[in-house]
């Protein structure tokens, strides 16, 4: 079940990356002004990061949980 979120995850912090480069040559002061440009390019990278701290972590604890059932196993 955890590795479907992570899969799930990584498709779609993929697909915003895609999204993103897209919308690098995109002129975003058509439509926002440079302060919303900015809290929105401002957003996504925290997002983004939110996302690669909790994957770290989720890798981490199931890590962790791997060698503590080898661990038992072996006793």
């Amino acid at each position: 079940m955890n590795s479907k979120i992570t899969n799930a995850l990584n498709y779609a912090a993929a697909f915003i990356s895609a999204l993103v480069a897209l919308l690098i040559g995109f002129d975003w002061l058509a439509f926002f002004t440079p302060g919303q440009a900015l809290k929105i390019v401002g957003a996504l990278n925290l997002i983004g990061l939110f996302v690669k701290a909790w994957m770290m972590t989720a890798e981490q604890y199931a890590k962790s949980m791997a060698a503590s059932q080898t661990a038992g196993d072996s006793q």
